[in-house]
């Protein structure tokens, strides 16, 4: 095609992975005319997320698109497992403990793509082309309407969807800052012929340096994804024994003896964790979706749901608006309140977990104890905490009586000595849980004021 070339669409996507092409999915009608733009010309290099919470697999459904994974060759999951070292019993979080939820899935990225890919190809006005890079953002009147290629290419649009990842270059080129935190490593491998201690729950390992979360894939195999510290890290040629020496001593039989055969037999893929926080994700003429609006640490496995609940609200704010670009714009603004209220406690609650879930801080042991103590002696605090990692309530004011629940079995954990023995120990352990609650309630505040108070 020649450089001067010019592609008029009525829907342009940028990025077709799982975030692009499913709302490329629930967005083709078979009267608008979809362009998905992809910078790769085969499939993704590198791991992509694997775990799809029950909340999930009910949006694919109300969009219609739930046939496209349902016959895939993938695990259902019936929710989490959660263990404090390798001696412990697992509390089970059940999907169960919310009203008539089905179950999650646990699918080979790949596969996902792939069907979502073929179902496209057989939609009426969806076009994927794949190996072209988006360099620039083309505008018209104060708003997005369209965008540039490497060669040289404008592809006009009425609607630019912004689906390139949690490293997005267009969030920047439109004008959105984020902010950006990389927490940890993740290492992640497979263990072939293996199964976990309860059929059909994930497992989150505690003990370790960092959580360890494994899940089972369709064919008898496990994939561990390990976190490791930034500063905990080896050099890439040592992580393996690292992982051997100061990973599965934490892991009980035979999640042990499955992570050392896997890390003897599988190689391991390594990926940076990041968070990314956006306060902005719509500019007249343009939206960004999935992980380039924003994600959390993969320990809570919500990136694909997020991606998903985005995906759904467009679908629904944009059904009926028309060609009018005041319509267009009116509903990505509407897209926009509902986003931040539905994520924005997520990726809170998030953030939480994986700091009470790492070895290091003062205030860790005090916070990581009195959530098992409560999840123990509570079915409605196990509920609530599915509820919220699965996305059926994202409420402020669920999520801070939640916290304070915890907060109260840490106190008493730490007052009566079952955490910390000596005095001095467990009057530092009560000062980090102060200081700990009133940085919280700053970051809630925040997070109201800027993400869900609209």
């Amino acid at each position: 095609m020649p450089q001067s070339a010019t592609v008029t669409a009525d829907i342009l996507i940028v990025g077709a992975g799982f975030t692009g092409a499913f709302a490329a999915a629930a967005l083709a009608d078979g009267q608008r005319r979809i362009v998905v733009l992809d910078s790769r010309a085969g499939v993704q290099p590198h791991f992509g997320g694997e775990l799809l919470h029950a909340a999930g697999v009910d949006i694919l459904a109300s969009l219609g698109l739930w046939h496209i994974l349902e016959k895939a060759a993938g695990e259902r999951i019936s929710g989490f497992g959660v263990t404090a070292d390798a001696t412990d019993t697992p509390v089970l979080l059940p999907y169960g403990g919310v009203p008539a939820r089905p179950g999650g899935l646990a699918i080979d990225h790949q596969e996902v793509v792939s069907r979502v890919h073929a179902f496209l190809a057989r939609q009426p006005g969806v076009e994927i082309r794949h190996g072209v890079r988006v360099v620039d953002v083309a505008r018209s009147s104060g708003r997005a309407a369209g965008v540039r290629t490497a060669s040289g290419e404008l592809v006009k649009a009425r609607l630019v969807l912004i689906a390139d990842g949690r490293h997005s270059r267009l969030r920047q080129t439109i004008g959105i800052a984020a902010r950006q935190r990389c927490l940890s490593l993740s290492a992640m491998f497979m263990a072939r012929g293996a199964s976990l201690p309860v059929r059909g729950y994930a497992q989150i390992c505690l003990g370790a340096p960092g959580p360890i979360l494994a899940y089972p894939l369709r064919g008898g195999h496990v994939r561990f994804c390990v976190d490791v510290p930034l500063g905990f890290a080896p050099k890439r040629e040592q992580l393996a024994a690292c992982l051997r020496a100061h990973y599965a001593p934490a892991l009980a039989e035979p999640l042990r003896s499955y992570m050392m055969r896997g890390l003897d037999s599988s190689p391991i893929e390594v990926m940076a964790n990041h968070t990314v926080s956006t306060d902005l994700c719509t500019i007249p003429g343009a939206a960004l979706v999935g992980d380039a609006a924003g994600c959390s640490h993969p320990l809570t496995a919500s990136g694909m749901t997020n991606s998903l609940n985005d995906v759904r609200i467009l679908a629904e704010e944009l059904r009926g608006t028309g060609d009018r670009e005041a319509d267009i714009d009116a509903a990505l603004t509407r897209y926009a309140v509902r986003r931040y209220r539905f994520v924005r406690i997520r990726e809170i609650l998030a953030d939480e977990l994986y700091d009470a879930f790492r070895t290091d801080g003062a205030r860790c042991p005090a916070i990581r104890a009195g959530i098992f103590r409560y999840w123990r002696t509570s079915a409605h605090g196990r509920a609530a905490t599915v509820a919220m990692l699965s996305g059926d309530d994202a409420r402020v004011t669920t999520f801070m009586a939640e916290y304070l629940r915890v907060m109260r079995q840490s106190i008493q954990g730490v007052v009566v000595g079952e955490i910390d023995g000596s005095l001095v120990s467990r009057a530092h352990s009560l000062g980090g849980l102060m200081k700990e609650s009133l940085e919280l309630l700053n970051r809630v505040g925040a997070g109201v004021y800027t993400g869900t108070v609209r």
